[in-house]
C-alpha cells in the first residue's frame, strides 16, 4: 500500500514498526468502509462494526510511540498529506528546489573566484609591492 519501503536497520526500527501499523490502519479503514456500506442493521452486522471500531482505536493507541519523537516530521509534509497529496511528490520537489539552489550557489562561488583572480591581477599590476600578499591571500582562499 505504501509508495516506498523503509529498509530496516537498528536505527529505524520504530519507523518500520509505525509503517507497518499505518498499513494495517489503512486496511482497517477500508474494511470499515465495506462494513458500513454492507450493514444490514442486524445485531451481527452491528457487532462487526463495533469490533472493527475497537480494532481501529487500538491501532491508533499503538501509533502513539514515544520513540518516534526523535523523528520530527516537517509541517510542510503534514500539510501536504492533509491536502490529499502524495508526500513522495513533496520529497521530489524538495530535492529539485535544493538542486536549483545548489547550482545557483555554485555559480555565485565561481563568480566570486573569478572576481578574486581578476581583482588580484589588477591590484598586482597597479601595486607590484603587494604581489606577495596577494598571492598569499589567493592561496589561503583557494
Amino acid at each position: 500500500m505504501t509508495t516506498s519501503n523503509i529498509q530496516p536497520t537498528s536505527d529505524n526500527q520504530p519507523l518500520v514498526k509505525v509503517t507497518d501499523e499505518l498499513s494495517n490502519l489503512i486496511e482497517s479503514f477500508i474494511e470499515l468502509g465495506i462494513l458500513v456500506h454492507d450493514n444490514q442493521g442486524t445485531n451481527q452486522s452491528n457487532q462487526a462494526l463495533v469490533n472493527k471500531l475497537q480494532q481501529l482505536i487500538l491501532l491508533f493507541k499503538n501509533l502513539n510511540d514515544p520513540e518516534l519523537k526523535k523523528y520530527p516530521i516537517p509541517i510542510d509534509v503534514i500539510s501536504y498529506i492533509e491536502d490529499g497529496r502524495n508526500p513522495d511528490i513533496y520529497t521530489r520537489e524538495f530535492v529539485e528546489v535544493n538542486a536549483k539552489l545548489n547550482a545557483k550557489l555554485k555559480g555565485k562561488m565561481l563568480g566570486f573566484k573569478k572576481l578574486q583572480n581578476i581583482l588580484g591581477d589588477k591590484l598586482g599590476k597597479e601595486f607590484p609591492e603587494l604581489n606577495g600578499s596577494i598571492e598569499t591571500i589567493k592561496e589561503n582562499y583557494a
